[in-house]
């Protein structure tokens, strides 16, 4: 087997629920893994991008987490959905330009934490903090 062009790592960490950094396990992280995981599959893209669950990547406050790595080197991405994780997946698989929407999620170098890009987009940051948390009191109770 060939070295893949693209790398996409998912954080699968999952911490306590009483921990304040929360989880990208508990914001849903296992469906961005498999969304990537399909789409790969129909793209028939298995040997041009390797698609893996990951420990902990140290953004834990910025949601979800995907590290993209290829020859230009790494990127981290916060608060992924799957659907944006799929269009990460396509614009990489393709060679074309990311979309507005995941290009705000680029995580600076500088500063993983740092979501700033993020509000900009018309309060979708503070709807997504609400709806994670939401879903977070609802594990509480499973």
């Amino acid at each position: 087997m060939k070295q893949p062009q693209q790398l996409l790592f998912v954080c699968q960490n999952l911490r306590d629920a009483a921990d304040p950094r929360g989880s990208c396990m508990a914001r849903g992280s296992r469906e961005v893994l498999e969304r990537l995981k399909r789409c790969r599959a129909e793209l028939g893209a298995q040997e041009a991008v390797r698609v893996m669950g990951s420990t902990c990547q140290g953004a834990c406050e910025s949601g979800i987490t995907v590290l993209a790595v290829d020859d230009a080197g790494a990127r981290f991405y916060g608060r992924m959905t799957p659907a944006l994780a799929e269009s990460l997946l396509r614009a990489r698989a393709a060679g074309t330009a990311e979309e507005p929407a995941l290009a705000l999620r680029r995580l600076p170098r500088a500063d993983l934490l740092d979501l700033s890009a993020l509000e900009g987009e018309g309060g979708e940051l503070q709807a997504t903090q609400a709806t994670q948390e939401t879903q977070g009191r609802e594990g509480e109770g499973a």
